[in-house]
């Protein structure tokens, strides 16, 4: 059987980067890890294909015994425009991934396979069950699998080359129960995690196929802390015996600050940073989502902690929650500028179907349809702390603030001047990147971002050179994210009107919204 399995086009969002992606030079910063995997899990005499949307064209008429799709509810649209095309040629399709394993039934009717949940038992199952010619129309997981020993994704099938960032997974689940995340739905509160031997052979497996920067995609890498330091100790003496040749990244609940000995490791391994669900500076707030981890710490002081190793701190934040109220916009505000977060991906609380946050809603009546995926435009949930009106204005004025150049500028020289030595440093390999930093950011740029990326370089050089890398970075990503803004705020204005004109509507969707092309002009950034 020859197999294809496709990654549909990503919409635009804060993980894409589109508006950097020409200082980077590549096309699409990841890859998705799912389609290695299931490579890896597919024996001879089965051929194996990757195809990713993001960087290469899908063809509908491809030669194939099987078409697999995967993909996050953000994909939907997508995911069933693909669906349709192939069925169209006359293809059997199968689906599967986070989309299709919280909503199976958005899919009834329209493919021929369906799995749900991990696919390390159900996939080889299906194999040997179309070698039989005996095919079940879903394929559900009898149980969360154990992960310690799996073969080596197929990262060879990738285009590798057109990544800046190559991903791998040490470990699944979480062993918190924040309200509004799916996780813990779909992977459990216990972390697995693979063995320290697997996951060495992986970052071997990568750095052999060039990769230099490396994102750990854990939903929380020290959910099992234990198996996290042995890895990372692994991990530091593997990069220090080959001139630290990567970069990593991963994602980390916010008792990373407590830990002296797992940020030392983290350091020594060559950590760059460190994505947190910080979600809102509100404790009330915290408290009624049960993010009990972080409100149980002074924040501020815990991003400060973790900087202090050399770890730059990217957060995920949330506006909306029941205890919300027209002042957290200021609030949020505030704290990462204290923080000394530049980069925050601010979003709007929405309910994921199959949530607790979801089934609490539901029965009280406040769902506002199904959620679009995308948290930077629309939000699912009557808000009970303000008004629709109020949600979406002190929104759209709060990341207008945040991606400001001036106040953007202050947060990262903050960042640049008080993070700590050590961690991954500017090095040859990112030369390339260095010179295209230099004409999209400065010679070729307007002068609100040449002087941006002027004083972030300048403050590097005087202040800390070793951090050199780290005002690079920031300038780029404010690319992206300051044009994303741009797009953002005509949508949001658009709610509000919307919205300003029937305020007593509880059902004002934003689809005639998003199909429009807004008009980034209407961005303009408020004075300082």
């Amino acid at each position: 059987m020859h197999i294809v399995l496709i990654s549909p086009r990503n919409p635009r969002s804060f993980w894409t980067l589109d508006g950097s992606l020409p200082v980077l030079g590549k096309p699409c910063v990841l890859p998705n890890l799912a389609l290695p995997t299931i490579a890896a899990l597919t024996p001879q005499p089965h051929t194996v294909e990757l195809v990713d949307e993001n960087v290469e064209a899908v063809d509908f008429r491809v030669d194939a015994d099987l078409i697999g799709i995967t993909g996050f509810i953000v994909h939907k649209e997508r995911m069933f425009e693909l669906i349709a095309g192939f069925k169209a040629e006359g293809k059997r399709v199968a689906v599967g991934g986070s989309y299709a394993t919280l909503c199976p039934e958005d899919f009834e009717g329209k493919v021929d396979v369906l799995f749900a949940g991990e696919a390390e038992e159900t996939w080889p199952r299906f194999l040997e069950d179309f070698s039989r010619g005996d095919l079940k129309p879903i394929y559900r997981a009898p149980q969360l699998p154990d992960i310690a020993s799996r073969p080596i994704p197929r990262f060879d099938l990738l285009r590798t080359k057109r990544y800046r960032t190559m991903l791998m997974q040490f470990a699944r689940g979480c062993p918190f129960e924040c309200e509004f995340c799916d996780i813990i739905v779909m992977y459990g509160r216990k972390p697995r995690t693979k063995s320290v031997t697997s996951a060495m052979a992986e970052v071997d497996a990568l750095y052999r196929l060039g990769a230099s920067s490396v994102f750990l995609v854990d939903d929380n890498f020290i959910g099992n802390r234990a198996r996290a330091k042995d890895f990372l100790r692994a991990l530091a003496e593997w990069q220090q015996e080959r001139g630290y040749p990567i970069t990593f990244q991963t994602e980390a609940s916010i008792n990373l600050a407590r830990d002296d000995e797992l940020l030392g490791l983290m350091r020594a391994a060559h950590f760059r940073s460190v994505f947190i669900g910080i979600e809102s500076p509100r404790k009330v707030s915290l408290k009624e989502t049960r993010k009990v981890q972080n409100a149980r710490e002074d924040m501020v002081v815990a991003v400060h902690k973790i900087q202090s190793f050399g770890i730059e701190v990217q957060a995920g934040m949330i506006v909306g929650f029941d205890a919300d109220d027209p002042s957290i916009f200021e609030e949020h505000f505030r704290f990462l500028e204290e923080a000394r977060i530049p980069i925050s991906m601010t979003g709007l609380l929405n309910a994921l179907p199959k949530t607790p946050l979801y089934e609490r809603l539901e029965r009280e009546g406040r769902l506002l349809g199904t959620t679009t995926g995308d948290q930077f435009v629309f939000t699912n949930i009557m808000p009970a702390g303000m008004t629709r009106l109020e949600l979406y204005r002190g929104y759209r004025e709060l990341l207008e603030d945040l991606y400001n150049h001036k106040l953007f500028r202050r947060r990262a020289l903050k960042l640049i001047r008080h993070i700590g030595g050590g961690g991954a440093r500017f090095s040859l390999r990112d030369v390339d990147v260095f010179f295209r930093y230099l004409w999209y950011c400065i010679l070729g740029a307007d002068k609100s971002r040449a002087a941006l990326s002027i004083s972030l370089l300048a403050a590097a050089l005087i202040y800390k050179p070793s951090r050199l890398g780290v005002a690079v970075s920031l300038a780029i990503w404010h690319v992206h994210l300051h044009d994303f803004v741009r797009t953002l705020s005509p949508l949001l204005s658009e709610m509000q009107e919307a919205l300003a004109r029937n305020p007593a509507s509880n059902h004002i969707l934003p689809a005639q919204i998003l199909s429009q092309d807004p008009d980034p002009s209407a961005f303009e950034e408020p004075a300082v």
